[in-house]
């Protein structure tokens, strides 16, 4: 498989793919959150069903110049009803993934991961990975966890580890560097965090973690500048040279990525990973851009 290299080429990979998937926006109901799903539909690699209010919905399309004939809508009045047949479709195997419309992503994750009538995978950890691109690193990148799991122990960090690397296998990283970051690269009891990741490598060179490669606890600046790496007299194949950087908590993922973004100017594409299928998490008020290439993103790696 092509391994992606350039975030703003996803759509145009999807439509020389030939890509074509099934995509369900819940709650759809309001006019920002259905441009990115018109015109992913435009691109040709998705078709929409639009989960919301079908009156306001058909409004709206009209009015962006649309035939709402040419779209398959779906009545639903309250949020909790829009999340609940968004639910029915996955389960009756009708969606490829979902997009979140205008509805609170506590609203939308309550019906998701509900032990008896949710879709949460069997084993899985529910999770948002972002794939990142900067003009300062030679390839993108993942990271994660950025906005569910607080403090995540070794099993949760694993599963995380392994949503990642399912991401990055179906944009064509055969083997990925997964780099553990912490503040130091040495173990210390006071540091909790160096203890997790020592443990998760332990077990990756058991042969218990598949399909990459580990290292940690490792900095920041080691698992992304080789420099820094033959500086500090650091080896590993993962220095200067990383594909996914799981944070220690929730809290340094949320500051990372806003950062790196706020800063850096960063692009991304964010998918939650963890439940049946992939969903598009994206800011209601995010420019469409970012949910484009999020929703490209969802299909080209959707099974």
């Amino acid at each position: 498989m092509q391994t992606i290299t350039d975030l703003s080429k996803l759509a145009e990979l999807a439509r020389e793919r030939g890509v074509r998937k099934r995509a369900a926006l819940v709650a759809a109901h309001e006019p920002h959150v259905l441009e990115s799903s018109i015109l992913a539909r435009k691109e040709g690699f998705i078709e929409s069903i639009l989960i919301g209010r079908a009156a306001e919905i058909e409004g709206f399309l009209i009015g962006a110049g649309e035939v709402p004939g040419d779209f398959n809508i779906i009545n639903a009045t309250s949020h909790e009803e829009c999340v609940q047949k968004a639910i029915e479709l996955v389960r009756a195997g009708e969606v490829d993934f979902l997009i979140k419309g205008i509805l609170e992503t506590g609203e939308l994750m309550k019906g998701m991961v509900n032990k008896e009538t949710g879709i949460v995978k069997e084993g899985a950890i529910v999770c948002p990975v972002a794939l990142m691109q900067s003009p300062l690193y030679p390839k993108i990148f993942a990271l994660a966890d950025v906005g569910i799991t607080l403090y995540p122990d070794v099993d949760k960090k694993i599963r995380i580890l392994e949503n990642c690397v399912w991401m990055l296998h179906r944009i064509g990283v055969a083997e990925p560097k997964v780099a553990l970051l912490g503040a130091v690269e040495k173990v210390n009891p006071k540091m909790p965090d160096t203890v997790d990741s020592d443990a998760i490598k332990q077990k990756w060179l058991a042969g218990e973690i598949p399909g990459c490669i580990v290292e940690g606890p490792i900095s920041f600046d080691l698992a992304m500048d080789k420099g820094a790496a033959v500086v500090k007299q650091y080896t590993s194949p993962v220095a200067g040279d990383a594909d996914i950087l799981i944070v220690p908590d929730m809290v340094a993922g949320n500051l990372l990525i806003k950062g790196m973004g706020f800063f850096g100017q960063m692009q991304n594409a964010d998918l939650v990973i963890g439940l049946e299928v992939p969903v598009v998490f994206g800011s209601r008020g995010g420019p469409v851009e970012g949910k484009l290439r999020s929703i490209a993103l969802a299909a080209l790696v959707s099974e």
